[in-house]
């Protein structure tokens, strides 16, 4: 008796996907979605970039690219969530379509600034600030070295 080769299939919006034999493979109705799908999203970037990556200030937070951006990374979490994060979508891993889609978002300034990093900034500039006030206020001529200090200057 033989093994018949069992294909499943489960749709999604951009196309097929073929599981073979436990191997996950893109069909090509999908490869013909993704690949564009972020040429054109990388070539918005390109052709209209300022350079800068602060929030808000590369491109409108309403704007095309965007939206452009918001469908590429919900096509992207369908297809982690079909597929798993390990999958690979038109021979590129998965997590490289990530990493390409989110160093895009955040040199675009699409990506508004993370809270604690700001607090962190602040509390180390206060410390410097109250480290230097300390040095200011500090009076050197009651300065008396500790004995570990005048032991080590003494020359034997």
């Amino acid at each position: 008796m033989k093994k018949k080769n069992i294909r499943k299939h489960t749709k999604i919006p951009y196309g097929l996907i073929k599981i073979n034999n436990k191997k996950k493979v893109m069909a090509k109705a999908i490869k013909q979605t993704v690949t564009p799908m972020w040429l054109e999203i990388k070539e918005m970037y390109k052709k209209d970039t300022n350079g800068s990556d602060r929030y808000g200030k590369n491109f409108p937070l309403d704007g095309e690219l965007r939206k452009k951006c918001d469908e590429f990374i919900n096509l992207m979490g369908e297809l982690t969530g079909r597929l798993g994060g390990y999958c690979v979508i038109e021979d590129i891993e998965m997590n490289l379509w990530k990493e390409r889609i989110w160093s895009l978002v955040e040199n675009a300034g699409l990506l508004p600034e993370i809270s604690w990093r700001d607090d962190k900034e602040k509390d180390r500039l206060e410390a410097a600030k109250a480290k230097e006030k300390e040095e200011d206020n500090y009076d050197f001529n009651d300065y008396e070295p500790s004995d570990e200090e005048l032991l080590k200057n003494l020359n034997y």
